[in-house]
């Protein structure tokens, strides 16, 4: 796929597809602050995932959508989003680069 991204769980994969997912969160003062999380479909992390597998093999076939499959792939996405669910975000990264930066390593 020409122009694709590579996938930065795997770093070898392609991105696909992104879906994003508004949401919610609740920060430290307990304010509720409305965010968007970006679920990646990557064509090596989530090629045996039930869900996003045919969508995975779909554009391993063909590199762009056909307009006599638009139907069938649509039905593939909406699956997906259908299942998707936002992820929990990953604190251990973040409180690293703070230590970081009061160390002043930044």
């Amino acid at each position: 796929m020409s122009g694709a991204q590579t996938c930065p769980r795997c770093r070898t994969g392609d991105i696909l597809a992104i879906l994003r997912l508004p949401h919610t969160w609740e920060n430290a003062t307990g304010k509720r602050v409305s965010v968007r999380s970006d679920l990646l479909l990557c064509s090596h992390c989530d090629a045996h995932d039930p869900l996003t597998g045919p969508i995975v093999t779909y554009f391993a076939l063909h590199e762009t959508v056909r307009p006599e499959h638009m139907h069938h792939l649509a039905r593939l996405l909406r699956r997906w989003i259908d299942h998707a669910s936002i992820p929990k975000p990953n604190e251990k990264p973040l409180t690293t680069e703070a230590e970081a930066w009061y160390r002043g390593d930044l």
